[in-house]
């Protein structure tokens, strides 16, 4: 799927440099695109971005199999910030060496994959498996002198954003059925 959607945007820059530089492309290349014979308009009508996205909407098809069913998720949380050293020294744990976890199942865990990417200068999410240490630590977090609490999720931070808009206005349709079983 993404190497698709790559070929299709580096084609859809390609298409739209020619277009905009005011090279004749040639007919067949057009045609063998499925593209419309293009004839570039003076350079006061059309700019780069109506150029791109006429270009996308050409290389966009529908799907061949159409959706019954759409469903659209947002999450919202709370990000907690704290010294990460101050949050380990305050859970008890040793230092270590680090490691890079997929999953974190427990204290060692964070600790470990911390290391790792703080010796990186990166930053990493994790899954935590074990819920109840999972909590411990949140809350302990949290707890911690000087916490911070901020609104997370994408969706939150999203609608955050929205709201500093005195003049936006929120439209929304809320469409239910019962599909009997």
């Amino acid at each position: 799927m993404w190497r698709k959607a790559s070929a299709a945007a580096l084609l859809a820059l390609a298409v739209g440099y020619f277009y905009l530089g005011g090279s004749e492309l040639p007919e067949q290349i057009l045609t063998y695109i499925g593209l419309p014979n293009i004839q570039t308009p003076p350079e006061s009508q059309k700019g780069l971005e109506q150029v791109v996205s006429s270009a996308w909407e050409t290389l966009i098809t529908l799907p061949t199999r159409q959706w019954s069913r759409v469903a659209v998720g947002v999450n919202a949380c709370v990000d907690v910030v704290v010294s990460g050293v101050g949050l380990l020294q305050a859970l008890a744990v040793d230092p270590g060496s680090g490691l890079n976890h997929e999953v974190l199942h427990s204290k060692e865990d964070l600790k470990e994959a911390f290391i790792h990417y703080m010796e990186r200068g990166a930053a990493a999410e994790r899954f935590f498996s074990d819920s109840e240490v999972f909590q411990r630590i949140a809350r302990a977090a949290a707890e911690y002198p000087g916490a911070k609490l901020y609104v997370g999720g994408n969706a939150a931070l999203i609608a955050q954003k929205l709201a500093t808009y005195p003049d936006l206005v929120v439209q929304y349709h809320v469409h239910t059925s019962v599909v009997n079983s």
